[in-house]
């Protein structure tokens, strides 16, 4: 099974660039994060959910939690993509997941779980999608679901240890 029918459609292909690099030798944790955004708004801008649509309809989304695991390190060069899959939507709200992969190889470099909220950038307030759109986004969602969860799903973070019962 190809990585795309694994993991969702890719929304983003890079190569990690020099001044990503930090003192480690490898890409810095906040470029995950700019590329995993990108990705995003690669898989808003293709349902029209981009800029048009916040300056057109003066709604938009806001993150409102995420969740970065880094796994693999990437280094200068490195070609990159970002899979995105939906996992979840309603009136307000979606939740979604990528997979960083350096592109040549099966490993994931990093994932990143969020939540976003859609917003009315009037009021600044939660707003309910139009049905179109919520339409369109249960569609995809209905589809994505024919991708394998990810394993790292609602993880939370805390050191694990085998605590020693008291004698």
């Amino acid at each position: 099974m190809s990585k795309e029918v694994k993991y969702g459609p890719v929304f983003l292909e890079a190569t990690i660039k020099r001044e990503w690099i930090d003192y480690n030798g490898h890409m810095n944790m906040a470029y995950y994060v700019i590329l995993f955004d990108q990705a995003l708004t690669n898989f808003l801008e293709s349902l029209d959910l981009g800029l048009h649509y916040v300056s057109e309809n003066e709604k938009s989304l806001f993150a409102l939690e995420n969740h970065v695991t880094y796994q693999h390190e990437l280094k200068q060069g490195d070609p990159v993509c970002v899979h995105f899959q939906l996992l979840d939507v309603d009136s307000k709200f979606m939740h979604y997941f990528m997979r960083l992969f350096h592109k040549d190889t099966p490993i994931i470099s990093a994932t990143m779980e969020q939540i976003s909220l859609h917003v009315n950038m009037k009021t600044r307030m939660p707003a309910r999608f139009q049905k179109e759109k919520l339409d369109e986004l249960l569609a995809i969602l209905e589809d994505h679901d024919k991708y394998e969860k990810p394993r790292e799903i609602g993880r939370s973070i805390a050191i694990r240890r085998h605590r020693k019962k008291p004698l």
